[in-house]
């Protein structure tokens, strides 16, 4: 094989070699390519003496893997000189590997770039033929630093559930909602870890922070405040429709208790087709169900309404929610924030205790959530479906790692992954 195709497909310098015929020894992982270190080259790096003798040599291997399917070692005839000067002992340095190392610098290289992929360490390592814990040892050297993106117009903030440990069991997860990007990962979202994090932020960053939109959690509430007072805070209607829309399934639960032995036709109705009673009304299926017992048939919308005839409590649960789905995104704050009293206080008054604590929760957060309800000057709906869905790519990394153990190495590999692959394409 030609001496200097296959070293500087490696990636390195074959000046550093004698330059000779070399044909690649094949073996059931890959193949072996010899090299012998030059003799000539023999500069001392103590003194800088180039008098010096041959001591002995050394065979090193160096892994110069570019796939998963070949396995390529590099083997090195390394020279080790002795200074006539100095009477030091030395090699030669090659360039394309570092000093001690065991894999080439390209190699290294491939592995950086596999970083900014949905890949796990150990996926990694079987692809370059090393173990997992070289390719730790590889991503803690060169990626020690990963920096947070600035923080930017429309902020999106969320949490997503990381480990069992308490201080970092629901990171906090933040997001640039016009560029669909991640800003940054914190360990925990409870308040003192949020007021440290944002209080290392410079004041003049934090106010080009226009739009801030997040769940109902107390602590981002205190977070918007405190750290962006000029903000216009956002609270995501997916929230505030799922908290409905969980009370009401309480309620069909409770309600579908009560009629069991009593009407099997519309407890097996209640039970298997339980989603339908959190549709919109439009989006039930034309469908009919077939009682498979009598064998009689009924319409969807039919059977639904007799089974909120059957229990008042749940009748008026579905009834406000689906006034609520028909919301139609009010075009102005004013409007939305009556709308969503309204809504409260049939909620409030309702004298179910589930759908009382949603009542509640919808007067408190009224003005927030009535922003959400309404669209800004550019007719733009700010919304948290971006972090929703990031937060499954988020998932997907930990997913495929069976998990993190160490914070910070998921917080870097998810911004490599999830912000920083964009500059590089």
């Amino acid at each position: 094989m030609d001496f200097n195709t296959f070293l500087i497909r490696f990636g390195i310098d074959p000046n550093n070699f004698v330059n000779r015929y070399c044909e690649p020894i094949k073996t059931q992982e890959g193949f072996i390519y010899e090299v012998e270190q030059r003799k000539d080259i023999r500069i001392c790096p103590d003194c800088d003496s180039i008098k010096a003798h041959i001591q002995d040599y050394t065979y090193v291997e160096i892994n110069c893997s570019e796939t998963d399917h070949i396995k390529d070692i590099l083997r090195i005839k390394k020279v080790r000189f002795k200074c006539c000067n100095c009477n030091k002992t030395y090699t030669m340095p090659i360039n394309g590997i570092d000093r001690y190392d065991r894999t080439s610098n390209q190699t290294i290289k491939m592995i950086v770039n596999d970083f900014f992929k949905v890949l796990s360490f150990s996926q990694i390592a079987d692809r370059y033929g090393l173990t997992r814990q070289r390719i730790l040892q590889i991503f803690d050297e060169k990626i020690n630093f990963v920096p947070r993106r600035h923080l930017p117009f429309a902020l999106c903030i969320d949490e997503i559930k990381f480990s069992k440990k308490i201080d970092q069991k629901y990171c906090c997860i933040l997001y640039d909602h016009n560029k669909k990007m991640l800003v940054d990962i914190i360990r925990n979202r409870q308040l003192p870890y949020l007021n440290e994090y944002f209080s290392d932020i410079k004041e003049k960053e934090r106010d080009n922070v226009k739009v801030f939109v997040s769940d109902m959690y107390d602590a981002y509430a205190s977070v918007k405040r405190k750290y962006f007072p000029k903000a216009l805070h956002i609270v995501d209607l997916f929230h505030v429709t799922k908290q409905l829309t969980e009370a009401v399934n309480k309620i069909r639960v409770k309600a579908m208790k009560k009629i069991k032995g009593k009407s099997p036709l519309y407890y097996r109705f209640m039970k298997r087709h339980w989603r339908l009673f959190l549709r919109r009304k439009e989006d039930i299926p034309n469908k009919f169900y077939t009682d498979s017992k009598t064998l009689n048939r009924y319409h969807y919308d039919d059977l639904i309404y007799e089974c909120c005839l059957n229990d008042q409590e749940l009748l008026k649960a579905h009834n406000i929610l689906q006034d609520f789905y028909h919301y139609h995104l009010k075009r102005n704050f004013n409007d939305a924030l009556v709308f969503i009293n309204y809504i409260a206080d049939r909620l409030v008054y309702s004298d179910n205790d589930i759908l009382i604590d949603v009542g509640n929760t919808y007067r408190k957060w009224s003005v927030e959530i009535a922003n959400g309800l309404s669209r800004s000057q550019r007719n733009k709906r700010y919304t948290n479906g971006i972090a929703e869905s990031q937060n499954n790519n988020l998932k997907t990394i930990i997913k495929v790692a069976y998990g993190y153990h160490n914070f910070e190495r998921f917080r870097k590999r998810a911004l490599l992954i999830n912000s920083y692959k964009k500059d590089l394409e």
